[in-house]
């Protein structure tokens, strides 16, 4: 029951065959040998398959932890003869995608809940998950694995988001391309020229709307790469663009604000009633526009 047990646990487990296990409480760690089962195999190369064995060898590779011990697999696999005349391989490695990839020292599954973790925490945070659960990763690893995900294929959105971002702050930049309608990141350049953004637009045609802040390098880029879609500009540009217009307007009524506030805190007083003026706050008033609150008493 035991062994059956601890067959079941293996990955790929019937691919592999449970030969003994070591475990070290000292340092709370398993060792466990297991060998290959697999005696029909195919070259990597022209698909030939074979069943003559070369020789014979062990691979260590890092598996996920078990009830808080580090698991280490000492797996022997067979090397083989490729038997097709026409081929350039003649020995090779016997490949076993569910366990491990070609010349890897992680088992799959662990490879899978490292991409995981780094992209929930990145690499920090990440390497400071790993130690807690017991798991031998650093910040570089977790990227590493980040970097070996290929990335989803997407629709040309019709409504699409164009902004720059910071690779880092006041010294690169790079353009975020954003499908507006499903509020998902579709790409990311690697700068902010015009050339880079025309290429991306005139590599996917079908946008139809174009959302951008006021950068003349973006207009010029989407006239180029888009000339049918429509140019548009974003809510937070409009208001920015609201906020400039209504302060350039204020600050010539200076004077005719000023006296209509003091006539208000005059009328105010003869009425009986506690005048306060809120102080200004970085999103409630505009430069040279006092604003007045009346309280009754």
């Amino acid at each position: 029951m035991t062994t059956q047990f601890c067959q079941c646990l293996l990955p790929g487990f019937n691919l592999l065959r449970l030969e003994h296990e070591e475990i070290d409480t000292e340092n709370y760690h398993i060792t466990v040998n297991v060998s290959s089962t697999q005696t029909l195999v195919q070259c990597p190369l022209c698909a030939y398959p074979t069943t003559r064995i070369h020789s014979r060898y062990e691979r260590t590779l890092l598996d996920l932890p078990c009830v808080n011990y580090s698991l280490t697999l000492v797996m022997q696999v067979c090397k083989f003869f490729c038997d097709n005349a026409d081929c350039i391989r003649r020995v090779f490695t016997e490949r076993i995608p569910e366990v491990t990839t070609p010349w890897g020292r992680k088992t799959r599954r662990l490879g899978q809940k490292l991409q995981i973790i780094g992209l929930a925490l990145g690499g920090a945070a990440g390497a400071h998950l790993c130690h807690q659960i017991g798991i031998v990763a650093c910040g570089s690893t977790l990227l590493n694995h980040l970097k070996k995900i290929s990335l989803p294929e997407f629709a040309v959105p019709k409504i699409l988001g164009v902004d720059d971002f910071a690779f880092c702050k006041g010294q690169r930049y790079g353009t975020i391309l954003v499908d507006l309608e499903r509020n998902q990141p579709i790409a990311l350049l690697a700068d902010r020229k015009a050339e880079t953004l025309t290429d991306w637009l005139m590599q996917h045609p079908g946008v139809e709307i174009l959302s951008r802040d006021r950068s003349k390098t973006y207009k010029s880029a989407m006239d180029k790469g888009a000339p049918a879609a429509i140019q548009v500009a974003d809510r937070f540009h409009l208001v920015q663009n609201l906020e400039e217009t209504l302060e350039k307007v204020f600050s010539s009524y200076g004077n005719e604000l000023k006296a209509v506030e003091q006539q208000q805190r005059q009328t105010s007083a003869s009425t009986g009633m506690v005048v306060v003026t809120p102080k200004p706050t970085t999103t409630g008033v505009v430069k040279g526009w006092g604003s007045v609150c009346v309280l009754e008493e």
